[in-house]
Parts: structure tokens; sequence; C-alpha cells
């Protein structure tokens, strides 16, 4: 049986709400993939202005993810830039006398 248009978007509003806690607090729990609902037949007209609002929150919440996703990798970047431990019984120092 599918679910109704009024749960879908309640399951994406939900998890809309739960992409937004993780960019706020990144050990919260993922939001877990869930398949497209099949046999929902034509979005209601009463529902239409709620389904494009979710639509825009959803393209600024794809934006924000692609920021913080930059700003990791920026981040990672810098830090693999550090050099890492000298090996056991490497020079401390260049002795450039000779």
């Amino acid at each position: 049986m599918a679910d109704s248009w009024d749960e879908v978007l309640g399951r994406l509003e939900a998890d809309l709400d739960a992409v937004e806690h993780q960019l706020k607090d990144p050990a919260a729990g993922a939001v877990e993939a869930w398949p497209l609902p099949l046999g929902l037949g034509p979005i209601p007209e009463r529902l239409v202005r709620r389904a494009l609002a979710l639509s825009d929150r959803q393209e600024v919440l794809a934006n924000l993810l692609e920021e913080a996703k930059a700003k990791s990798a920026r981040h990672l970047a810098v830090v693999r830039s550090v050099p890492s431990p000298r090996a056991e019984g490497a020079p401390i120092y260049l002795d450039l006398k000779g």
C-alpha cells in the first residue's frame, strides 16, 4: 500500500529538520534513505504549496551541505599538510657544516 501525500511530505519535512540539526551538530544521527513511494498519483492541490516550500528548503540545505563539504575538504587539506612525526633514528637537524 502506498503512503499518502501527507505522510510523504511529513517524512520529507522531518528529514529536512534532521539535516538542519546535523549541520549544527555533526554528531547527530544520519538521515536514513527511504524508497520513493509508488502509486501516489498526482499531488492534491491543497498540498502543492507545502511541496514547493519543501523543495525550496531542500535546495537551501543542499547548498549548505556543499559549503560544509568544501569547508571540511579545506580543513582536511590543512591537516594533511602537517608533516608526520619523524621516523625513529631520523636526524632532527640538518648539519650544514659537514
